[in-house]
């Protein structure tokens, strides 16, 4: 579990990285570096795939696809249209971490709640 939390944090700091990346270089610059964040992209949805949770699941796949995207539009995409639709797929992938990193603490939170209340409760011994 701790896996599938620290890799949507990464996707989540290489999300702030490429938004900003969109917005200061240009060229060939930052044609590089969005097919290296596309390819971060498919390996952290590459990571928790295997994961039993069907919403985190289909959330890998949706990142997993914005990232062939990236690499796609990064490799297609002339320099001046790249700034603005680069600057789009950054902001998908920080909105899909967060939800991703969101869904992981709800379950997180459900798991210690459940535990907390089980410990907490007494058995009452029975006269015999």
């Amino acid at each position: 579990m701790r896996l599938h939390f620290f890799s949507r944090l990464a996707l989540l700091l290489v999300a702030g990285f490429l938004v900003v990346a969109s917005q200061v270089w240009t060229g060939n610059t930052l044609q590089l570096l969005f097919v290296i964040g596309g390819a971060a992209m498919i390996a952290g949805a590459a990571i928790d795939g295997i994961r039993a949770d069907t919403a985190q699941r289909a959330l890998d796949g949706v990142i997993g696809l914005l990232g062939a995207g990236t690499v796609i539009q990064a490799l297609t995409v002339g320099a001046t249209d790249l700034k603005w639709s680069s600057f789009a797929c950054a902001c998908a992938l920080a909105a899909l971490s967060t939800i991703g990193l969101v869904l992981h603490e709800m379950s997180t939170e459900r798991v210690v709640h459940e535990l907390s209340v089980s410990k907490t409760r007494e058995r009452v011994p029975t006269a015999t």
